[in-house]
């Protein structure tokens, strides 16, 4: 292209970025060649195109100069003793008249429906000679598309004197998703099956796409038997295309040699990684495999845990990760030493890591794809999956394709290799191994060709799926293409349409199924059907539409524990804190999994590790800030904020600095913003007139005697405050988007107590213990407990000033909600239940 038409090239000078026009291009051309496209009819596009159509420039450029790309691409292909199909049928129908075929006394063509231009050419040459006969299914008073052969060979194309009518029975069915769909599938063929043992063996289910492949299965197969899949599975639905996948987006996440840690996690957790049988088998790679998991998503704390970006050198030489492992590994009397299990790593990672780096043409793309795919094929499990051995060796091809390339060592980016292979991978199929003798037929449209079935399923039946139309043609304007006879879309429709019909025309029964929902519509040929059935009856809602029902038997059952002699010991020499009251007020079942059987979640430090050392950090900033003010008046100098930007630039680096590399810039900005303004508050704001701060992150241990006796409570306050009006507050710090504050605690003064209304009133117990303890230590000082939101810094106080009760009166509403909520703990006859 940039030696014929430079034009072209403009803003296209790299190989890669001329890449997809290429394909368009190239594709169009071998459209036109298919369809046998004169240089005259070119012409007329190339002077209109000088003429200007309705385009962006460059697309007229490349109208222009059609006909020369068209010649010169030939012409590279001549040279290299090559075809493109197109190139092929417009060579066949060229020479088809030097052609004899002495050796065929008769040529059939069964079957056919549309000749493109080569094939009439071809068709007609034999027919000239005497040599073809043609069958047909179909009439052209019924298919306009036969009329054009009709013209051709000047013989009419009629199944009989009249149109013949379709004698079947028809059933619609809707389901609301792919899943509702199959279940009408088993229901029809167990239906079947009932009626007659024999009647899969002439029975056809029809799938318009792929994705409906393993659904079937999984739901039909054991009741039908046997069965067979005469269509190809797409390769981008495979395991192992998703661990290409993953491979590339970790290679787009890596910064300067570090790695993204979940991506590079998504990598070896995939079955084919984990269970390489590397230097000791599967068992000690899956045991390596698992414990780094462990140390960097935090269930094993070490020095790399919570990291979000890592080096692959700081895994290899991270020995507690090494013995760790080789302590489980041991277990399973497997004799394995440290330097053979840091090899092993090395070697997952050299293939599937740091091999890629490099990589910028398709050379070497090519090169280390297969070099990752042997070392699966060699080491791995994927031998007991067939059809993703099949798979790979469908990538081994067209990655040696890749190295024969003319363009093999053209630059291309990472993104731009990895879209070209993902590009040829998307329609690339591999096909099952069934037999089409016998059991019942799973199909796509176009291999029911020349098929007939008693009984025909069809699954999916929907406009955009059925007919599958594609409207979008990204290069060439519909008008060019209409102008060279070459607009694809009535023509598609056509084409389905008919291989749609034929089939069902030959069946006695006929079992359609569609999605029925708001952003689905049914397929045409169901409304054609609908049409055609109402109007021979003369009637509407002629046809019955049969929707997808289960009957679904749903038993309500709270789940429920009954407390046992060892739980209420266990439970009166328990340390209650507000959050496990709070549980406990919220849901009893997660209180009894919690404090009870000690189940905790699992924790990700990689799963929104901000939001979990967020709160951590703030602590521990503003604790050790403050330690200088312990038993003194807080001051705010100049040296003090100097110290306090110091430290938080110290203690930031130390705790996100390390784990979160360039992503930290934009974390450290918002919180560096909002505790200036904590920081601001704390000497501006009316509410804030500290005298002496009284204590820092204390514990504080207490007894409490209620009616059903005496209780220890635990509580960790992060700042005691005597403020200069003389009044003790107890400060809580909330980096969270929400406080937790009573509703309204008065309410619980007169009626009866539940725990939920409790629940709903009081909201938390956090304020009301910290308000009661302060209460019995400072009896003769004013009191009070505040929530300080450091999102919005506003402080939230337990006692505001709308607040009309006496503090007596608050503590005694406090005690009596704590003393309901712990005599229902304790209470034997009162079961854990689950709460909504």
């Amino acid at each position: 292209a940039g030696k014929h038409t430079k034009k072209l090239l403009k803003k296209r000078e790299t190989f890669a970025k001329f890449l997809p026009w290429a394909r368009e291009i190239i594709k169009f051309i071998d459209l036109m060649d298919l369809e046998n496209v004169s240089d005259r009819q070119l012409s007329v596009i190339r002077e209109n195109a000088r003429i200007g159509y309705e385009v962006p420039a460059d697309i007229n450029q490349l109208l222009k100069d059609l006909s020369l790309l068209r010649a010169k691409y030939h012409q590279q292909l001549k040279d290299k003793g090559e075809f493109s199909r197109g190139f092929q049928y417009l060579t066949a129908a060229r020479l088809a008249s030097q052609a004899s075929f002495e050796e065929f006394d008769e040529i059939i063509f069964a079957n056919f429906f549309y000749f493109n231009k080569c094939e009439e050419a071809i068709v007609y040459d034999l027919y000239k000679k005497g040599k073809a006969t043609f069958l047909f299914q179909g009439d052209e008073r019924k298919w306009p598309i036969f009329k054009r052969t009709r013209a051709l060979f000047n013989q009419p194309i009629h199944e009989a004197d009249e149109v013949l009518t379709p004698q079947y029975q028809l059933q619609l069915y809707t389901g609301y998703d792919i899943h509702s769909q199959v279940c009408i599938v088993k229901e029809i063929i167990q239906g079947l099956k009932e009626k007659d043992p024999r009647a899969l063996n002439d029975t056809v289910l029809v799938l318009p796409h792929a994705d409906l492949i393993v659904p079937v299965i999984t739901e039909v197969t054991a009741l039908a038997g046997d069965f067979n899949i005469s269509m190809g599975y797409p390769i981008k639905r495979s395991s192992l295309y998703t661990l290409i996948q993953f491979l590339f987006k970790v290679q787009m996440t890596v910064k300067d040699g570090h790695f993204y840690t979940k991506h590079y996690l998504n990598v070896l957790r995939h079955p084919f990684i984990k269970n390489l049988d590397l230097s000791r088998g599967y068992s000690a790679t899956r045991i390596l495999i698992h414990k780094l998991e462990e140390i960097l998503t935090g269930k094993e704390p070490t020095e790399l845990s919570g990291r979000l970006f890592i080096k692959l050198e700081e895994i290899e030489s991270h020995e507690p990760l090494f013995e760790k492992a080789l302590e489980m590994i041991g277990r399973l009397s497997i004799e394995m030493s440290i330097d053979e299990l840091r090899r092993d790593l090395q070697l997952i990672h050299q293939v599937f890591f740091k091999a890629w780096m490099p990589v910028d043409h398709l050379q070497l793309f090519a090169k280390v794809m297969k070099e990752a795919l042997g070392l699966l094929s060699e080491k791995s499990l994927m031998h007991q999956y067939p059809l993703n051995v099949n798979i790979l060796q469908k990538m081994q091809e067209r990655l040696n394709e890749y190295e024969q390339l003319t363009f093999h060592l053209e630059p291309f980016t990472k993104e731009e290799l990895f879209q070209v292979f993902e590009n040829n991978m998307q329609s690339e199929l591999v096909p099952f191994i069934g037999s089409p003798l016998k059991g019942l037929q799973i199909l796509g449209l176009f291999e029911t060709r020349a098929l007939n079935f008693k009984h025909v399923i069809v699954l999916d039946m929907n406009e955009g799926i059925l007919p599958n139309l594609s409207v979008y043609e990204p290069l060439i304007p519909r008008e060019v293409l209409v102008s060279l006879n070459l607009d694809r879309l009535e023509l598609d429709e056509e084409i389905q349409r008919y291989q749609f019909m034929r089939l069902i025309s030959s069946a006695e029964n006929v079992h359609l199924i569609y999605q029925e929902r708001k952003d689905k519509e049914r397929s045409r040929f169901i409304e054609e059907l609908i049409w055609l059935k109402e109007r021979e009856a003369k009637k509407l809602q002629a046809v019955n539409i049969i929707p997808a029902s289960f009957q679904i038997k749903i038993q309500s059952r709270v789940k429920t524990v009954r407390k046992t002699p060892q739980m209420i010991t266990k439970l009166k020499n328990h340390t209650y804190s507000a959050s496990s009251i709070n549980t406990y007020l919220n849901n009893p079942m997660d209180f009894y999994e919690r404090y009870i059987l000690g189940l905790r979640d699992d924790e990700n430090l990689l799963e929104d590790p901000e939001a979990r050392q967020i709160g951590t950090f703030v602590h521990g900033f503003l604790e050790e800030y403050f330690k200088p003010f312990l038993h003194k008046t807080p001051t705010f100098q100049a040296s003090d904020h100097k110290r306090f930007m110091e430290l938080f630039d110290n203690t930031f680096e130390y705790t996100f600095g390390r784990s979160m590399k360039s992503d930290a810039f934009l974390l450290k900005a918002i919180l560096q913003e909002r505790l200036e303004r904590f920081y601001k508050n704390e000497y501006t704001a009316s509410d804030r007139r500290v005298k002496k701060i009284l204590f820092l992150e204390k514990r504080f241990e207490d007894m409490i005697t209620l009616s059903c006796g005496d209780i220890r409570l635990s509580y960790i306050v992060d700042r005691v405050d005597e403020m200069e009006d003389g009044q003790t507050m107890i400060v809580d710090y909330k980096t969270g988007s929400a406080d937790i504050l009573p509703k309204n605690v008065g309410n619980l003064m007169s009626g009866a107590l539940t725990r939920e209304r409790i629940r709903d009133e009081m909201k938390s117990f956090q304020l009301p213990l910290y308000y009661c303890y302060l209460d019995r230590q400072y009896s003769d000082k004013p009191i009070n407990a505040a929530l300080y939101n450091l999102r919005t810094i506003e402080l939230h106080k337990f006692i505001s000033a709308k607040n009309t009760l006496q503090r007596d009166e608050v503590t005694a509403i406090s005690l009596k909600a704590l003393d309901y909520i712990l005599n229902e703990i304790l209470d034997p006859a009162i079961d854990f239940i689950e709460s909504d």
